[in-house]
């Protein structure tokens, strides 16, 4: 490989993306990254066939840096589809590709796929694609979904079901696609057909405002396991308007678990900022060698808020583990006046800690410590909006596998 293309390599941002291998002008590879740095540099070892071939062939690359995964999923397949690269088809036939097909019906149906599936199942339908990563493309299809109900119900020609389906029932799928009792009018076809091409228009790369709003795949409740483990958060614009975390630098969001009150646990997630490369753009990236689990020593484990005290005192009895500038609570108003004391505390015996605490009760999706009363999260700051849902199931995630793990332990005893 040509010492240009290795430096190019070296130095290639962190940032999600897409990335060219050509020979001249002919373009020999497109492939897609999390993180394009630590996906290119895999390239300088020969490992297969495929390293093998660049090595002996690349002679230069190109490197689009994205705003997100899913722009560089959906990027990476315009690429392929027009540049037709020679190792794309080479090394992976098409059958193995993932697409998405628009049945052709009154309300048509969206359904994730390969090539071959389109004469099974789906053969009055069009296609979307190729694409890379199926399962990608199905969360983003998830994701798509909550913005542009659609139905994937029933096969063309299959009488429709008395009830409203699942989907349906979760503001998923409009209803009246497959429900019997409903009658949709000419008002209702075009109101479903507009969000069918939204994601037809989407999926294909032509709705770029739009794919810029995606910066948070799935809103980002699975993270890392999606999207190749990596445990970044949405990009934001650092001196954006409505940034409220632009100077802070570390998070930590606290969730605690137990059953009936018995073998009651806590944990502690933690987020830093880091800044891209050029920057201008700022990352919040999981931390976790600063994850803790705690186990509740007190016996009042059906006290939600005394757990959250507890957990609170003993992580700030802790000055080596740095402090962070923002604590996120899971609960309502009385966790949150638990976290606030132990901050107090905190702050007494430190002549203040500085340490801002905020609360998010689910129920209500609202957010306490903001302001002097409860915000509704859909008004909070942007930024603030994109963090809290992440970081709050991350950390409920994480202390339901520890509960878990410490239930496995008693029953085996």
């Amino acid at each position: 490989m040509l010492t240009a293309v290795i430096q190019q390599i070296k130095s290639a941002p962190k940032d999600p993306g897409i990335y060219i291998f050509y020979r001249g002008r002919i373009p020999l590879y497109v492939g897609k990254a999390s993180n394009l740095k630590n996906r290119l540099k895999s390239y300088l070892a020969i490992t297969d066939l495929k390293t093998k071939s660049l090595h002996q062939e690349a002679d230069s690359l190109k490197i689009i840096p994205l705003r997100s995964n899913i722009e560089a999923l959906i990027i990476e397949s315009q690429y392929i589809k027009t540049l037709k690269p020679r190792y794309n088809i080479l090394w992976r036939d098409d059958s193995s590709y993932a697409y998405v097909f628009i049945t052709d019906d009154a309300f048509p149906k969206i359904f994730a796929g390969h090539a071959t599936d389109k004469n099974r199942f789906y053969q009055n339908s069009r296609s979307i694609g190729p694409f890379t990563d199926a399962a990608a493309l199905k969360t983003v299809l998830r994701l798509l979904r909550k913005y542009f109900p659609y139905c994937t119900c029933l096969p063309a020609g299959r009488p429709a079901h008395f009830r409203l389906c699942l989907n349906a029932q979760i503001n998923n799928c409009p209803g009246y696609c497959c429900n019997k009792q409903a009658a949709p009018g000419k008002k209702e076809k075009i109101s479903y057909r507009k969000n069918i091409v939204a994601i037809a228009s989407i999926l294909s790369g032509k709705n770029k405002k739009f794919i810029k709003k995606l910066r948070d795949p799935y809103e980002l409740l699975i993270l890392d396991k999606i999207w190749a483990h990596q445990p970044y958060l949405d990009s934001m614009e650092k001196n954006a308007a409505n940034s409220s975390l632009a100077s802070y630098e570390k998070i930590e969001c606290y969730d605690n678990s137990h059953l009936s009150g018995k073998e009651a646990v806590g944990a502690m997630t933690a987020w830093r900022q880091q800044t891209t490369n050029n920057g201008q753009l700022t990352t919040w990236v999981a931390d976790k060698s600063m994850w803790r689990k705690f186990k509740i020593r007190g016996n009042y484990t059906e006290d939600d808020p005394r757990m959250m005290y507890e957990m609170l005192s003993r992580r700030l009895n802790h000055p080596e583990w740095p402090y962070p500038d923002l604590i996120i609570i899971d609960g309502g108003i009385t966790q949150y006046n638990a976290a606030k004391r132990a901050v107090s505390e905190l702050g007494i015996k430190n002549k203040g800690s500085g340490i801002k605490v905020i609360s998010f009760a689910k129920p209500h999706q609202l957010i306490f410590g903001l302001k002097k009363h409860p915000v509704p999260i859909s008004k909070s700051p942007a930024d603030i909006q994109r963090i809290i849902p992440v970081a709050i199931q991350t950390t409920h995630n994480f202390v339901i596998r520890y509960h878990r793990k410490i239930r496995r332990r008693m029953f085996l005893k």
